[in-house]
């Protein structure tokens, strides 16, 4: 029989992630099948926490619910903000569908980091990692490695042969081997994050594998955390005037280079929803009105700048001020949650469940192993006196 504990957390998971896999694989466009697949597992694994919760097994449990706070807050308020504003802008399904994106995950890393008490995560970050190069190698199709391709990758124009969101699950599977000093992995995740082409995911890993060296398993000192803070709550106003048409054309003048080139897109998106100046409070609102615009990239590609118009300014500060929260407790996990921020401000990944799950998982990890090892020193200043 079966024991309800982290071994069917981890049997759980393994279902969850090769369900992903098998989805993107197959082209499921709509993500019925990974979403439904996703619950399936979501649930299985909370049968342990259940079972811990009904008191089954006496055993005192303590848990870590640090995650799951700062995510439900953001929840919280969102829903809330969205809900009062119904009345003047109507009932639609996309805030329930993007407050399940964000919320799954934390649940979903709740479940784990309670059940599996090994010294890291390494196997859940592995499998997904795995899974990837899995469907990086057979999505692309070996006969796609040519020089030829190789040497037609451009920075200045953002092309590869290879380009896709895979880069997401690269860069943070980079981020964590380097840091996890696991070499060979380490190199196979940078590789095919160069491959997949994302000019933000790049500048960060060579950024990161410069200023690594400089970072602790230790607490963000008060005056960055707070530094941060202010800045993503205030980089909407910045956004505001790189969308100014004087801004636009002096760019053109200085580049030769239209901004909305340089963007790939993302200048008349934002333009156009900044200019329309409609009330669009409530979550999904911004997506509506791009439907309605009839623009082919329906997701305002700036979260930051969407969370102030769906959520007010409330909204924003709390997401900014709980995100980086949970990442705060290790600086080389705070590291990489500025970098997704930066992406919120020039991108959208705030409904990427696989992504933001991954993330979880990789600062839990080091979190950790920061925490043991501090243990160990404390052990042995003890055994020493």
């Amino acid at each position: 029989m079966l024991k309800l504990d982290y071994k069917f957390t981890k049997i759980t998971y393994f279902i969850f992630v090769f369900s992903w896999f098998l989805g993107d694989y197959t082209g499921n466009v709509h993500d019925d099948y990974k979403y439904g697949f996703w619950m399936i597992s979501f649930f299985c694994a909370m049968m342990p926490i259940l079972y811990y919760a009904a008191g089954y097994k006496r055993k005192e449990k303590k848990w870590d619910i640090y995650t799951l706070k700062q995510i439900l807050a953001v929840v919280a308020v969102f829903a809330i903000i969205s809900i009062c504003a119904m009345p003047f802008n109507g009932f639609h399904l996309l805030m329930w569908k993007d407050l399940f994106y964000i919320l799954m995950p934390a649940l979903y890393i709740f479940t784990i980091i309670n059940l599996d008490e090994s010294p890291n995560l390494d196997y859940y970050v592995n499998l997904a990692f795995l899974a990837y190069v899995a469907y990086f190698v057979l999505g692309f199709g070996v006969q796609s490695f040519t020089l030829k391709n190789f040497t037609s990758m451009s920075f200045a124009d953002s092309y590869s042969p290879w380009e896709s969101g895979m880069a997401d699950v690269f860069g943070i599977c980079f981020f964590y081997y380097y840091t996890r000093k696991q070499w060979g992995k380490c190199l196979i995740a940078g590789l095919l994050n160069f491959m997949s082409f994302k000019r933000m995911h790049l500048l960060f890993m060579v950024f990161y594998i410069f200023v690594e060296p400089f970072l602790k398993n230790k607490p963000v000192p008060r005056v960055v955390e707070w530094f941060f803070k202010g800045a993503f709550i205030l980089s909407p106003l910045f956004i505001y005037a790189a969308v100014s048409d004087s801004f636009a054309n002096w760019f053109e003048m200085t580049f030769d280079m239209s901004l909305n080139s340089f963007t790939t897109g993302r200048f008349n998106q934002i333009n156009l929803i900044v200019d329309l100046g409609d009330n669009m409070t409530g979550l999904g609102m911004t997506h509506l009105m791009l439907v309605r615009e009839g623009f082919v990239v329906k997701r305002l590609h700036c979260d930051i700048l969407r969370f102030l118009i769906e959520t007010t300014v409330v909204g924003l500060v709390v997401f900014v001020n709980s995100y980086l929260n949970i990442a705060k407790r290790n600086q080389k996990s705070f590291a990489l949650m500025v970098f997704f921020m930066i992406i919120m401000v020039t991108s959208t990944c705030i409904e990427n469940t696989f992504y933001w799950l991954l993330t979880f998982l990789v600062m839990e990890s080091l979190q950790r192993i920061g925490n043991n090892k501090e243990e160990e020193i404390h052990e042995q200043k003890l055994s020493c006196s």
